[in-house]
């Protein structure tokens, strides 16, 4: 078995396409340093950020980035926290810099190109999963630049990303942020310090980064999209997405949506033929449930999901960006009993 597994390794590595693939993401042209000509697609990971990119990209119209921030890979962004936190009035260029670097597209790098096949480009569609923490920074230091932020179930995505098994370090990720903490967790830092599973883990994340984007960005800074909305509603939801981004679409865009992502998984509920919406639901325990539930209610975020339901109320995580930041209670909201 172990043969038959590397002789399928090596046919896919030397495959005709496969070499294309590799060409194109290691030779090709963009003509535009115009950060404006850049389309920005921020989520979480396991949010439906590389589908929904791969839909607005269903004509490989653009120059594919994917994960530009990754400090693990990418050395100019090597000095950014995993997932970092840049106040808004922050003028600092070692944050400048990368990102004028990446969203300019003079960013060459084989893990930020790995998904992208346009041989000559003048636009590019560029994929965050670790931006939610700076995106009204981004949006107030590069004018004129068009975001759309992807959100999705909690209970969905922390499941998913429990089940990857992508174990996180919440005290290197988030008490290691001095400023972080000081604008919006203090009130929760034995909370954070104290979390054990890693679906608790994955859950403080979620709750971070959308709650950080959320109390921070203002109506038209982004375009809110919701993974569910794409999934119930697909035609209207493409439509206020394109329109957004100023762009055209035809039916041919049906093929895209029905096509698993890059990211998708064996057991993925679009290649199983489950419900991409509340297959979650069949499969959260109950101690994860009211956990979810109690964290959500903390951050106010119990408006926008429920762990009752697995769709959003889109008009209220919309009401969150019209309202003025409002601070977290002095202290959290008490920690469910042993």
């Amino acid at each position: 078995m172990k043969m038959l597994h590397m002789t399928k390794e090596r046919k896919g590595k030397f495959h005709p396409e496969h070499i294309r693939n590799v060409m194109r993401r290691r030779y090709y042209l963009d003509l535009s340093s115009d950060y404006r000509d850049s389309l920005v697609l921020a989520g979480t990971g396991r949010s439906g950020t590389t589908w929904i990119s791969e839909v607005i990209n269903y004509r490989n119209e653009y120059r594919l980035m994917d994960e530009p921030d990754r400090n693990g890979r990418i050395e100019a962004f090597a000095h950014f926290n995993a997932i970092q936190y840049i106040r808004p009035d922050d003028d600092n260029s070692a944050y400048l810099e990368p990102l004028a670097l990446a969203l300019s597209g003079r960013l060459r790098n084989d893990w930020a190109d790995r998904f992208n096949t346009r041989i000559v480009s003048n636009k590019r569609l560029v994929k965050f999963i670790r931006a939610s923490l700076y995106l009204k920074w981004l949006v107030d230091h590069f004018p004129g630049l068009r975001v759309a932020l992807l959100m999705r179930h909690p209970c969905a995505v922390c499941l998913s990303q429990s089940r990857l098994d992508w174990e996180i370090d919440l005290h290197d990720i988030l008490l290691v942020q001095p400023q972080l903490m000081a604008d919006f967790l203090e009130p929760f830092r034995d909370q954070i310090a104290a979390a054990d599973t890693l679906f608790e883990k994955r859950l403080w994340m979620w709750c971070v980064e959308n709650y950080v984007a959320l109390a921070q960005l203002e109506p038209g800074d982004v375009h809110l999209a919701f993974y569910e909305s794409f999934c119930e509603e697909p035609t209207k939801e493409i439509e206020r997405l394109f329109n957004f981004y100023g762009k055209e679409w035809d039916a041919s865009i049906d093929e895209a949506m029905r096509k698993p992502s890059n990211s998708s998984k064996p057991d993925s509920a679009i290649v199983t033929g489950k419900s991409r919406v509340d297959s979650w639901m069949k499969h959260i325990t109950d101690d994860q449930r009211e956990l979810a539930r109690h964290m959500l209610r903390q951050f106010g975020l119990d408006a926008i999901y429920s762990v009752d339901s697995p769709l959003p109320d889109t008009e209220a995580a919309r009401a969150m960006l019209a309202r003025p930041s409002q601070p977290l209670p002095a202290q959290a909201v008490e920690p469910l009993s042993e």
